[in-house]
């Protein structure tokens, strides 16, 4: 909670905020919260709630807002904001304009009944509909309906869905509501369950997230807005009424059980399983499962104190001799299940559930070795075993011959067994800071490394990561001036990369001059020192990343020549420079520069100067200026409306701002001359 608070507090020295709660707040959590923002006159804390809120704590003012329905123009606008499509001809939605405010308010109305959430779902069905003909086929198939109306509008929306995209909409049944889901792994959870196939020369994983699109096109679930990312770093949500809605659809086929209550559902016949009980949380990993496919926890990380485990290890003490159970305090609490009885259970699953495919354990202790009967489950194609304290994974995962996607994160596990790195169908491997031998199986279907460091006794050579060919995201930690000869053999060939991160002692210059191969750069964050600079300033890095949006320095100790030449990236839309990643005390953007770019933050601590010329960053739309000193001088040379708008927003940055003309300029150098 202290880093949380310290987080705040820097970002939010000196500004406004306004602090958005869609859900259920304890009291305990209100003082959590309320505790950890600064407090700034004209801040707002808001909460959403259809039930009664219990009230924050009593020396924070508060008022209740009853939300009404909209009325009939209200719906409207909303409709016609949401059905429109940016990609269509203009006379198109022109007419779609025209159609809705002459024909269709009445029906629109009458239909939605001025809920938001059903007018945004009519608007995404609609939207998939011929103008007007189809149009009024729903229409008279939804008054026809006898039912509530947001019922009988989210029925439609789920029947109108393709066959191939149903079951994917389906999945998120399985996982809890309220909750940022990862698109990437979304996708690959999709590509194991058989849900994907390649079509129209797309890999699975491009076929998911077009199907992902047609979702969020469609108003089905919502895409988290975020700063300029690739497909694979997006989160996605789902709203509560619609969640609940495929709950009930998922059960009624079979699709999903849910262990969300006190009750275990019946799992002779399940084929997916959703671990959702906070209180139990392997109380339904007792029951075999024989037909079992797929099985998902989501819950948070168990956190345990010297005082819980010294409690635990007394427990422990006390029922060693006893049968294999669960320990509910008496206040409805479940205590932290005892590791061997945690992985008795996952082994009696891996024993019993032969044709599992899926493996997703979010914060379910496994103690602190997965089972060697792991490597038993021959179909699995998605194993994760994340948030927990996991150390080791055996060698038998090496025999899991269709495995796609392996996810240890936040768990404990350094390295991975020699046989793993043999599986040739692999395709995302998700860690923190795994070891990557210098040897590695011929792994040609390998999409993302995320993250990975090198062999500190041996390295790599040119031919560690030059046969990954279908790399597309690749995050690198700890990198040496001694193991980065084996990246920049492998940059030449990874012609698909996408996303690049690297974290280490010293960073290659190749990232920035390496032509040809990295044409698809999108994202790249790079920590440490980049070395040979004036190799660097001497290229035309535009044309070797002519398609990269965000960049992110961070103790890379690049020159103003080395700005300048960034100025030039035709589509940078993002650009970070933090701690270390400047080495002048003066900072200058040119005219003309960064033309593309619509955030720039700048986290620099020996900075005195910051100059922005006139007509640079013309389509800047978000600034971050961190102030380390009272010295910092941010001048803007002629007259720059989007940058004087930004700082202006800030009350501390708009005292900084000093303003030159031109003649003032022109004048002061002949004075010096």
């Amino acid at each position: 909670m202290e880093v949380t608070k310290e987080l705040l507090d820097k970002k939010l020295k000196g500004k406004q905020y306004l602090v958005v709660i869609d859900g259920e707040v304890s009291s305990t959590e209100w003082k959590n919260i309320l505790g950890a923002l600064p407090n700034v006159a004209g801040s707002k804390v808001v909460r959403m709630s259809k039930e009664n809120l219990e009230d924050p704590p009593t020396n924070y003012e508060h008022v209740v807002i009853s939300l009404n329905r909209f009325d009939k123009i209200a719906t409207t606008e909303l409709f016609q904001q949401r059905v429109c499509k940016k990609e269509s001809n203009p006379e198109y939605n022109k007419d779609i304009e025209d159609g809705v405010r002459n024909k269709y308010q009445q029906d629109i109305f009458d239909t939605t009944q001025g809920l938001p959430l059903a007018i945004v779902l009519l608007s995404g069905l609609l939207r998939t509909k011929e103008f007007p003909v189809e149009w009024e086929a729903v229409f008279d198939h939804l008054k026809s309906k006898q039912s509530k109306r947001l019922d009988s509008i989210l029925s439609l929306c789920f029947d109108d869905l393709p066959y191939d995209i149903k079951s994917c909409f389906l999945y998120f049944a399985a996982l809890p509501t309220n909750m940022l889901i990862e698109a990437q792994d979304l996708v690959c959870m999709w590509m194991a369950e058989g849900f994907l196939r390649p079509k129209e020369g797309l890999t699975m994983e491009k076929v998911g997230y077009r199907y992902l699109k047609e979702l969020i096109a469609r108003h089905l679930i919502n895409l988290e807005p975020m700063d300029e990312n690739t497909p694979e770093e997006e989160l996605v949500t789902i709203q509560s009424k619609v969640h609940a809605f495929l709950q009930i659809e998922a059960q009624e086929v079979n699709f999903v059980e849910i262990h969300n209550s006190d009750d275990i559902p019946p799992l002779s016949a399940a084929r997916r399983l959703s671990l959702q009980n906070r209180m139990e949380k392997y109380a339904a990993l007792a029951n075999p499962m024989p037909k079992l496919r797929s099985i998902l926890s989501n819950f948070e990380k168990e956190e345990t104190s010297k005082e819980d485990e010294v409690a635990d290890d007394e427990e422990e003490a006390k029922v060693q001799q006893s049968p294999t159970c669960l320990h509910c305090s008496p206040h409805g609490t479940t205590t932290k299940c005892k590791e061997g009885d945690a992985k008795s259970y996952l082994q009696q699953l891996l024993q019993t559930s032969k044709f599992l495919r899926v493996i997703n354990l979010q914060g379910l202790e496994v103690g602190d070795k997965l089972p060697d009967e792991i490597g038993n489950v021959v179909h699995l194609q998605y194993l994760a075993v994340t948030s927990c304290s996991l150390k080791e994974v055996p060698p038998s995962v090496g025999r899991l011959s269709s495995l796609q996607t392996l996810d240890v994160r936040d768990t404990e596990v350094k390295e991975l067994p020699v046989p793993f790195w043999e599986i040739r169908t692999l395709r995302h491997v998700f860690g923190h800071r795994l070891i990557l031998p210098k040897r590695v199986g011929v792994l040609k279907n390998l999409q993302t490394l995320d993250t990975v460091k090198p062999d500190a006794k041996y390295g790599w050579d040119r031919n560690t990561l030059s046969k990954m060919i279908q790399l597309r995201s690749l995050f690198i930690w700890e990198l040496s001036k001694g193991h980065e000869k084996g990246l920049v053999a492998a940059l030449k060939k990874l012609k698909y990369l996408v996303t690049l991160t690297i974290h280490g002692d010293s960073i290659p210059s190749a990232v920035f001059t390496t032509k040809t191969s990295l044409q698809r750069l999108e994202v790249m964050e790079l920590d440490g020192m980049l070395i040979d600079m004036p190799r660097v300033v001497d290229m035309d890095i535009k044309s070797c990343l002519p398609n990269l949006l965000l960049l992110s320095l961070e103790n890379t100790m690049v020159s103003q020549d080395f700005i300048n030449k960034l100025a030039e990236l035709p589509f940078l839309a993002s650009l970070t420079l933090d701690g270390g990643s400047y080495k002048d005390e003066q900072l200058v953007l040119s005219a003309g520069g960064f033309h593309s770019l619509r955030r720039l933050t700048v986290d620099l601590e020996e900075l005195k100067k910051l100059e922005i010329h006139e007509s640079a960053l013309p389509k800047l739309a978000d600034l971050d200026i961190l102030i380390h000193s009272n010295d910092l001088k941010i001048v803007i040379l002629g007259k720059n409306d989007v940058v004087e708008k930004l700082l202006h927003e800030d009350k501390i940055l708009s005292k900084k701002i000093q303003r030159t003309t031109r003649s003032e300029r022109t004048a002061r150098r002949i004075g010096v001359e």
